[in-house]
């Protein structure tokens, strides 16, 4: 079910900031919890915009990295990216109070099992992963997550899946990050669980089903300039 824009903006750009730990925060785990604010404040600038441009005849190019120019799926997108960077956020936090610090996984080759294991996450979560059939996707893509899908979310996926997850939901894609941000997010999930291709082939089939839905404006192609989505970068200590 689709929420007014209205009711979604609202969502997106009203909800109380996760709480922030101190300056003492743990360094890998500190790096991280940087890139997740800056995702936050990426994804709240961005809802705010997006209405704002709604009504711009280059709409339909600031739009392509969601895959549509329905402003509702839009909104609902941005709102459960700013949801699933609040908790982890939240997660992070937890785990700085603790003094823990972020573990990089060490470099091994599977055992059997495991590999039987990860073919089988990798088989139900693409099964349970709407297809992209058109310019709007799958409507279930518009449905706002509940706050116990995004906890079971932060219990089972890796930090660097939950990036991509951000990023997907807020249609980051080349040109909307200066060079310095996007190798920092690309460094994060590779280090922490996430998959970079699953980001880029996303992004793609959303330009594919975009480009030929009919939704193409008359503006010129390509993806918008960094300076009309991506707010300045934090400053001071995560």
């Amino acid at each position: 079910m689709f929420m007014s824009a209205d009711a979604q903006d609202a969502a997106a750009t009203t909800a109380p900031d996760p709480p922030r730990s101190g300056a003492d925060t743990p360094s890998r785990l500190g790096r991280v919890l940087s890139l997740v604010r800056k995702l936050i404040d990426y994804g709240k600038q961005l809802a705010a915009t997006v209405q704002q441009r709604a009504a711009a005849a280059d709409f339909a190019d600031f739009a392509r990295p969601f895959g549509t120019a329905d402003l509702a799926v839009i909104l609902a997108r941005i709102t459960n990216g700013l949801r699933r960077a609040a908790a982890l956020e939240a997660r992070l936090c937890r785990r700085a109070a603790r003094g823990e610090d972020l573990e990089i996984p060490s470099i091994r080759l599977p055992s059997e099992r495991e590999s039987r294991a990860a073919a089988e996450i990798a088989a139900s979560d693409a099964a349970s992963t709407p297809q992209i059939t058109g310019p709007t996707e799958d409507p279930r893509l518009a449905r706002l997550l509940t706050e116990q899908e995004i906890a079971a979310e932060m219990r089972r996926r890796p930090i660097g899946a939950v990036i991509v997850d951000i990023c997907c939901d807020l249609g980051i894609a080349p040109g909307d990050l200066d060079r310095a941000f996007w190798d920092e997010i690309s460094e994060a999930i590779i280090l922490y669980g996430g998959n970079l291709l699953r980001w880029t082939t996303t992004l793609t089939a959303r330009m594919f089903a975009f480009d030929f839905g009919g939704e193409s404006g008359p503006a010129d192609p390509g993806w918008p300039a960094a300076s009309s989505r991506l707010p300045a970068a934090a400053t001071g200590p995560p």
